[in-house]
């Protein structure tokens, strides 16, 4: 669980994204007297803010009522997290649990929430803080597992297979995105549908810079060995930058964002800590 004082911070920032951006600049009209965004009412129910209740209304009927505006009914933000055997190597895999974690908490708070996971598994869709556990609870049950989650095939399936309205949502995939298959198709698959995306790669020290000397490699995806010795492993170091680079572009030229998160931290505290900067620096989280 996130700690107390990154939940504090955390109320200072927002999602960075086209879609949100301009979902926030019509409450915040909305809110200064302007209602021509309203839309509705409808019953409170736990987990809505309260701030968005409708208190004129209680004081009148002595019942809870939320406000609905047009962009809390469509907004919606995905956390997309890889779960396939490359993310248990090197803690890649906790520390996007952590990265998923704040980032859930932000969303929550401006938008209907949804974490999805590349084995094909979703959490029901939250809104409001006191929905914020029940998706950390999703979140820290994702664990790495064989099967047919090469990131490719596992981001158009979740393009193909979500339910929303183009133009509505925002995707923030969280994947070291290692897979032979060119990221494009999975690119054009979330472009076609109207999504705004922001890319997190995550890479671990291991990915970068492999130990030196004789070594028996072994393809956690496949399941293939292969003995390397230098020449290999410089060969590697310098194949990796070329993938990362290719990556970057090829997701910026689609026009979204892209961030290079290094896993840093070795308790939960620094991974935390280390995730909090690390998506600051990259922009993902801004100033409300």
């Amino acid at each position: 669980m996130i700690s107390a004082r990154s939940r504090a911070l955390l109320d200072r920032y927002a999602l960075a994204s086209r879609v949100l951006s301009r979902e926030t600049g019509e409450r915040m009209a909305t809110e200064a007297g302007q209602s021509v965004e309203f839309h509705d009412y409808r019953p409170y129910q736990r987990g809505d803010e309260l701030r968005y209740v409708d208190w004129k209304v209680y004081a009148r009927t002595r019942r809870l009522y939320t406000r609905l505006y047009q962009a809390e009914r469509t907004i919606n933000v995905h956390l997309v997290i890889d779960t396939s055997p490359s993310m248990a190597l090197g803690d890649k895999l906790r520390y996007g649990r952590l990265v998923a974690q704040l980032l859930s908490y932000v969303a929550q708070r401006d938008a209907v929430c949804q974490v999805h996971l590349f084995n094909g598994q979703a959490s029901p869709l939250a809104w409001g803080r006191a929905a914020v556990p029940m998706a950390w609870s999703f979140i820290a049950g994702a664990a790495a597992v064989s099967g047919d989650q090469a990131p490719v095939a596992a981001i158009k399936r979740f393009a193909l297979k979500t339910r929303f309205a183009a133009g509505t949502g925002l995707a923030i995939i969280i994947s070291d995105l290692f897979d032979e298959i060119p990221l494009r198709t999975a690119l054009t698959a979330i472009k076609a549908r109207g999504l705004d995306a922001s890319f997190l790669q995550l890479v671990a020290a291991s990915d970068l810079e492999p130990t030196e000397g004789q070594l028996e490699l072994l393809d956690v995806e496949s399941g293939d060995r292969l003995q390397v010795g230098p020449d290999e492993v410089r060969a590697y170091r310098q194949a990796v930058q070329r993938f990362l680079a290719r990556t970057r572009s090829a997701v910026l030229r689609a026009g979204f964002r892209y961030s290079l998160l290094r896993v840093a931290g070795e308790d939960e505290a620094g991974l935390e800590r280390a995730a909090f900067a690390a998506l600051l620096r990259a922009g993902i989280l801004i100033r409300r």
